[in-house]
């Protein structure tokens, strides 16, 4: 965790640079979670980077607060409303938000830390609450040297298959809603799931 978060913090300029473009793809995703939940609703950025999709949900009227263990990505985006923190111990009251959303943030953990980051979210969600959560599609773990910003510096990355991932989902208390893939340098594995109760 340690070597991934100084490697964003060094990243941190560039990536907040590539990190204006929105696909139609992230838009799709942003829809989804905002038709399952009321105007003002109040939603956590979980792994927030500069803060895009924070401001993104921000303009669909939600309530939002982002999270990320960078402080060099938290300063490149200059939006208000954010801090830091781990996912693994998040800094909310329990049942204290409508919905987690969570883009390429959980894929930096490793496989065993997994089960309990899940729990978290469900914890922190209400009963009746919404997730979305992609990761990277795929098997394996390891490091990966982020070149595509520029950098020789790593990252871990631990990749994910839909059962074995909604099966913890399951675990944790989420119920899957909607699954979709895409691809770009990677493929993605996005979903969106219901926190039982």
């Amino acid at each position: 965790m340690n070597e991934t978060r100084q490697t964003y913090d060094l990243i941190s300029t560039e990536y907040a640079r590539r990190a204006t473009a929105v696909d139609a793809r992230l838009l799709r995703e942003l829809d989804t979670l905002g038709g399952a939940l009321a105007a003002g609703s109040r939603v956590v950025d979980i792994g927030c980077g500069p803060g895009r999709e924070v401001a993104l949900l921000r303009e669909r009227g939600f309530r939002v607060v982002g999270f990320d263990l960078s402080l060099g990505q938290l300063r490149a985006g200059g939006l208000p409303g954010r801090a830091q923190a781990d996912m693994r111990h998040l800094p909310l009251r329990t049942g204290s938000v409508d919905a987690v959303w969570c883009q390429a943030a959980l894929l930096h953990l490793p496989r065993p830390d997994v089960p309990a980051v899940l729990a978290e979210f469900a914890r922190v969600v209400r009963p009746g609450g919404a997730l979305y959560l992609s990761v990277a599609e795929g098997d394996g773990a390891g490091w990966e040297v982020a070149g595509n910003y520029g950098s020789e510096l790593r990252r871990w990355f631990t990749y994910h298959r839909e059962p074995a991932l909604t099966t913890l989902l399951a675990a944790a208390g989420f119920a899957v809603r909607e699954v979709s893939r895409t691809s770009s340098h990677r493929e993605w594995l996005s979903l969106h799931a219901r926190r039982d109760g």
